[in-house]
């Protein structure tokens, strides 16, 4: 769930660097979001590829700005180091499934142009590694079941399945997954 109000979620949230910094890797550059990516994100967000597998519903360019000015310090924008254009997102939340335990849920998607080339593995490699030196005990993503390659991504990251919803989301198109 989006953190309204974006503040610390939880007592120590800060000192698991949640409020994220500027990260890199070999290929890519990981930055929070700013008004400026509002086009290209609603663009990514709104495309078929990864409305299918996420949640979500199609956002305009207004609403995309104001999400970021309320969420921009749990969000990860994935950038290629030739291009700062944005290719995806990964944002951080408190682990609503938990209690008592310093864990981050997390959830991610990638333009389709930039899919099954290793950069969200990369990013998500990077991501993690940062939340574990700050602190979390714990870090939580979800996939839908029909979702193949994220759900082998998670799993070749270190995650592993603890459970399976059965048709609980309404998903993109009024599907219920």
């Amino acid at each position: 769930m989006p953190n309204e109000e974006n503040k610390p979620l939880w007592p120590g949230w800060e000192s698991l660097g949640l409020e994220c910094p500027a990260l890199s890797t070999e290929r890519l550059l990981l930055t929070p979001p700013t008004a400026e990516d509002a086009p290209a994100l609603t663009r990514i967000q709104n495309t078929d590829f990864v409305l299918r597998y996420n949640a979500m519903e199609r956002w305009d360019e207004e609403r995309m700005r104001s999400w970021i000015e309320r969420n921009a310090l749990q969000q990860i924008v994935l950038r290629r180091r030739e291009d700062p254009s944005p290719i995806g997102l990964v944002g951080l939340a408190k682990d609503s499934l938990r209690y008592g335990v310093e864990s981050v849920e997390l959830n991610c998607y990638l333009s389709e142009n930039y899919a099954r080339q290793g950069y969200m593995r990369e990013a998500l490699s990077c991501v993690l590694r940062h939340l574990f030196e700050a602190g979390a005990e714990r870090v939580a993503a979800r996939a839908f079941a029909p979702n193949i390659a994220s759900r082998r991504l998670l799993e070749s990251l270190g995650f592993r399945q603890e459970g399976m919803l059965h048709r609980a989301v309404r998903g993109y198109g009024g599907l219920i997954v």
